[in-house]
């Protein structure tokens, strides 16, 4: 079952001769379950399709729709309503408030629901556990780790059990132990919660722990990878190499204008 279906979507910014196309005919799915990679350079038009998919900006052309609704048909306060109830992110710089404790940080996207009090307590301490994050309850984002920060997003992305979680490149503000730390979480979060995620990242070791890598150029995708055996050390050789023929490309691209 097909959980997001991207289907001939374009994105224009601006009219007429000074307009730029940052989405060119973008179309595929995402299978309930699944951990899908995006990947790109600088201006490839990654964050352009994340905002698309988080109903934050609109597509110019095209559909995209999650779990059978439309949500480029949808008006703002729609289109709000969806996002809070339907969708989990996860920040590169986290986003955590300050003046909340970590329990509290986790549990805001249910109280932005109005759930009930007890229930919230209940769902809070139960993803703490799963998470293994108990010990950081009652203090503060300002008082913990870079890793510990993006451990606590993650909870609060995965605690109103959404369709979609959209991850932006959750391990970019973090050193390599703890990214790698993350993406093992992530995929725990992916595999025995059995969320069904969309992550951006420029990092080939992030990538390796998707079942798929969709790779975009310019606006347009040039290539896509699935996972075929388990091995992430074979799925990143595969991911790097992949990679590095993009930028060559970009890098030939650059030098015929220069020229």
């Amino acid at each position: 079952m097909d959980i997001l279906n991207v289907s001939g979507v374009s994105k224009c910014y601006g009219k007429g001769k000074a307009s730029v196309q940052a989405l060119k005919n973008i179309s595929f799915t995402v299978e309930k379950g699944k951990f899908i990679g995006i990947m790109g350079a600088s201006g490839s038009g990654k964050s352009t399709l994340l905002n698309l998919i988080s109903t934050i900006d609109y597509a110019t052309e095209g559909n995209i729709i999650i779990n059978d609704t439309n949500i480029t048909k949808l008006n703002i306060k729609k289109a709000d309503k969806f996002r809070r109830e339907k969708l989990g992110f996860i920040f590169q710089d986290f986003r955590l408030l300050d003046s909340l404790m970590i329990s509290e940080n986790i549990g805001m996207p249910l109280v932005i629901q109005k759930r009930k009090r007890d229930e919230i307590e209940k769902k809070v301490n139960e993803i703490m556990r799963i998470l293994d994050i108990g010990r950081l309850a009652e203090k503060y984002p300002y008082q913990i780790s870079g890793g510990e920060k993006q451990r606590t997003a993650c909870a609060r992305a995965i605690i109103s059990e959404p369709e979609l979680i959209l991850a932006d490149e959750p391990t970019g503000a973090l050193d390599s132990n703890n990214a790698r730390n993350i993406m093992i979480l992530l995929k725990k979060i992916n595999i025995e919660l059995g969320a069904t995620i969309l992550m951006v990242t420029h990092d080939p070791m992030s990538a390796s722990y998707c079942d798929k890598v969709i790779f975009l150029k310019d606006g347009r995708i040039t290539n896509m990878l699935n996972r075929e055996i388990s091995d992430n050390n074979i799925f990143y050789e595969k991911i790097v190499k992949c990679n590095s023929k993009l930028q060559h490309v970009i890098c030939q691209e650059k030098e015929d204008v220069q020229n």
